[in-house]
């Protein structure tokens, strides 16, 4: 996909993420934007919302972080070779993580 780091792919990104959010996006790590990699911090940040259930700024902003990551992921897997093993290979490792 990409040889920047995650920062560099994320500060790239158009649109652009919001500046008061790419810090959340970043405390994942700095492992290569591709489709492995940001779908496993989207099914981190899932989990982590689902431990905080209720209304609370905090759960909002996991599931916010998952949301971006899982599109981002998507993307990846859009750019590959064979979208539709790619889509649902993603698809069966978040509903393994989560079933």
């Amino acid at each position: 996909m990409s040889e920047n780091t995650l920062e560099e792919w994320l500060q790239g990104r158009i649109p652009s993420v919001p500046a008061p959010f790419l810090p959340r996006l970043l405390e994942g790590g700095k492992g290569p934007p591709e489709g492995v990699y940001l779908s496993a911090l989207g099914m981190e940040a899932l989990s982590r919302a689902l431990e905080g259930p209720g209304r609370n700024r905090e759960t909002a902003f996991e599931l916010l972080a998952a949301d971006a990551f899982l599109t981002y992921a998507c993307e990846a897997v859009a750019q590959g070779a064979d979208v539709r093993v790619g889509l649902e290979s993603l698809l069966e490792r978040l509903g393994n993580r989560f079933s």
